[in-house]
């Protein structure tokens, strides 16, 4: 083998045997956003404005009123008062 050979593959098997490049640290995902939650309402009582009926706070009919049709109250008899009538659903 000659001498030019020989040196090329002595270089070639160095190339092989370095080591890899440290690859840089990743960088740490921002922390997410905490989910929003829909605000619970100040009271016991959640109203519709149009339809004129109230709900309890945990009542599935308020999931389908607007926002701008809710109205809240202290209790059932102040809604009553006001000229509401009481979901036959949750019956409060």
């Amino acid at each position: 083998m000659n001498r030019a050979l020989f040196a090329l593959l002595f270089a070639a098997s160095l190339v092989a045997q370095a080591p890899a490049p440290k690859a840089a640290p990743a960088a740490k995902p921002a922390p997410a956003a905490p989910a929003a939650k829909p605000a619970p309402a100040a009271t016991g009582i959640v109203a519709n404005k149009d339809s004129k009926i109230f709900h309890k706070a945990d009542c599935k009919g308020i999931a389908k009123m607007k926002a701008e049709n809710k109205v809240s109250f202290a209790s059932s008899a102040e809604a009553t008062k006001a000229g509401y009538k009481p979901c036959k659903t949750c019956k409060p």
